[in-house]
């Protein structure tokens, strides 16, 4: 898919509108585009608060609260340190929805990862229910790996808007 699934966006952006849910958002590979796609929606200024963009270990250890450990011994681009971002996010900011992702877009040579390249870690928080996702994606092409994680989480979204039907808030 090259595209980013617009139709699945709405229906949950008017699910999390409609409920008056609140999102807020931890990105290092995706580099703040999983953001830049949750404001496309019209409603998005009724439930998405922002995010942190997280993509040096610098900014996932003093603002998300990342274990020093966890990033050495698992590396960056892990479930582990993807789920501690997610709960470092709700240190930050009241929300009922936290989203947080990492991974490995590009090659690196130079640096060890336990990751390869196409290698995608998803955590959600949806009023209280967690998920972790690992993606591992054949296409090596940073933009489509962008927007297969995006269109990943747009869809894990709308299964938890199916499948928890929480009713108002």
């Amino acid at each position: 898919m090259d595209y980013v699934d617009t139709t699945t966006l709405d229906l949950v952006g008017k699910y999390l509108k409609d409920n008056d849910l609140k999102v807020f958002v931890g990105e290092s590979m995706t580099g703040g585009f999983l953001g830049s796609v949750l404001s496309l929606q019209v409603d998005s200024g009724a439930y998405f608060l922002g995010g942190i963009t997280c993509y040096d270990n610098a900014v996932k250890k003093s603002v998300l609260h990342v274990d020093e450990q966890s990033i050495a011994h698992y590396t960056a681009e892990s479930p582990e340190v993807t789920f501690e971002m997610l709960e470092g996010l709700k240190k930050i900011i009241a929300a009922d929805v936290y989203i947080a992702i990492t991974g490995m877009a590009y090659d690196d040579p130079s640096n060890e990862h336990a990751a390869s390249v196409g290698d995608i870690f998803i955590a959600i928080s949806f009023m209280g229910i967690h998920m972790k996702k690992t993606l591992h994606c054949i296409d090596h092409d940073p933009a489509q790996l962008y927007i297969t994680a995006v269109n990943h989480i747009i869809l894990e979204l709308n299964q938890f808007v199916l499948h928890n039907s929480l009713g108002t808030k």
